[in-house]
């Protein structure tokens, strides 16, 4: 499980090469930002390698962690908690082919744009027509997975935690990935940085936080460390 640490600073990376932009960056329309004018090809590249090596890594921490939720759910006699817990382990499963898609399609959509107004000569109104037809045919995949995965694992994680189905203190709910996420959105509201996109890498770094949790409730289960011996 420990393998979601370099998953996650391989999924940040990626993260920050596509997210950070300048501050004065402003809309353009919709998704749209000033500011991907500034994110250079190699930046996309980076980010595009960093999912694909951090969704291999995630893989590894994410089959020893469903491994051990399939070992509990055989000791769970509740039909409820079996079906949340089961959910939880579907967004688990979803993450290892969403998170090189993500990348993926979130470079791509980036580096379109800027192949697009580059062709466009500067005519961004032309380039959002002509990308709008790029990002059509990607959208329902993008945010089906995108919201699937969310609700999955964040409301799987956080109804767990409080329903007492891991053995792990309330405060942990706050470690379910979209929570750290919202957490980095708040720090780039509140403080004065010098560039947008500081947020990009919350939700990733998330995932190493949930992870954490779940190894330190694995560790306290010696029934399950005695029969895996």
């Amino acid at each position: 499980m420990l393998f979601i640490v370099p998953a996650s600073i391989l999924f940040m990376i990626g993260d920050y090469a596509m997210g950070i932009e300048p501050r004065e960056s402003i809309v353009v329309s919709g998704l749209i930002s000033s500011g991907w004018q500034t994110i250079a090809d190699w930046r996309i590249t980076l980010s595009n390698i960093g999912g694909m090596f951090g969704s291999i890594f995630y893989a590894i921490a994410a089959l020893a962690f469903l491994e051990y939720l399939k070992y509990r759910l055989t000791m769970m006699t509740n039909k409820a908690d079996r079906i949340i817990m089961r959910s939880y382990m579907a967004g688990l499963v979803l993450g290892i082919m969403g998170f090189m898609y993500f990348h993926l399609a979130c470079g791509t959509l980036i580096h379109n744009y800027n192949v697009l107004i580059d062709a466009a000569e500067g005519n961004a109104e032309l380039a959002v027509r002509m990308w709008n037809r790029t990002y059509n045919v990607q959208a329902f995949c993008y945010w089906t997975t995108f919201i699937s995965l969310g609700i999955l694992v964040t409301g799987g994680w956080i109804i767990m935690v409080l329903k007492g189905l891991l053995s792990l203190k309330k405060g942990w709910l706050l470690a379910a990935p979209l929570m750290v996420a919202a957490i980095g959105f708040l720090i780039e509201i509140i403080l004065p940085l010098p560039f947008n996109g500081i947020a990009s890498g919350f939700e990733s770094f998330g995932w190493t936080v949930m992870f954490l949790g779940g190894i330190r409730f694995v560790g306290k289960d010696e029934r399950y460390r005695k029969e895996r011996e």
